[in-house]
């Protein structure tokens, strides 16, 4: 009976998690832009290209939409 208990404990303990990432993730998508580091364009990504996408911290490594090329790509908050 315990490991039932620990198995729902466990279960229940994601929710809060899987409820939430989406959230946090449509804010990192939409707060500032990406810049790529080929050709500098300034973009904000699709949800989908951001949630699919590897990542480091704030970089991550998508594909431009204006020169079509993969790079790491960092998020930049404010205008410059």
């Amino acid at each position: 009976m315990a490991e039932w208990i620990g198995t729902v404990i466990a279960l229940t303990s994601l929710i809060p998690l899987l409820v939430a990432t989406p959230f946090v993730l449509r804010i990192e998508q939409t707060a500032g832009y990406y810049r790529c580091g080929k050709c500098h364009h300034r973009y904000v990504p699709t949800y989908w290209s951001v949630f699919m996408a590897m990542h480091l911290g704030r970089t991550r490594y998508m594909k431009c939409p204006e020169c079509g090329k993969r790079s790491w790509q960092k998020k930049v908050l404010h205008k410059e």
